[in-house]
């Protein structure tokens, strides 16, 4: 079922709800808006120098032999995903 409720129909009901429960809805929107703003802050771009030191990194492990065959990891990934 899907349901469909416009901006203005949103706000009808906001104010109709008892004081409380509207002080109640502002302040999980308020502390939600906190989180968003400092997660928003704390996301930075890659730099260059990050990436490649990423993929010598890569290159490294694999020429070192470390690692495992895409088979076995997903493989692995199946058997994970299906314990959740």
């Amino acid at each position: 079922m899907n349901a469909t409720l416009s901006v203005q129909d949103l706000w009808s009901q906001i104010l109709a709800l008892p004081a409380g429960d509207r002080h109640w809805l502002a302040s999980k929107l308020y502390d939600y808006e906190e989180v968003y703003e400092e997660e928003e802050e704390r996301l930075t771009p890659y730099t260059m120098e990050e990436i490649n030191a990423w993929l010598d990194q890569a290159e490294a492990d694999f020429a070192a032999g470390r690692g495992i065959p895409a088979e076995e990891a997903d493989r692995e990934m199946d058997e994970f995903l299906q314990t959740l």
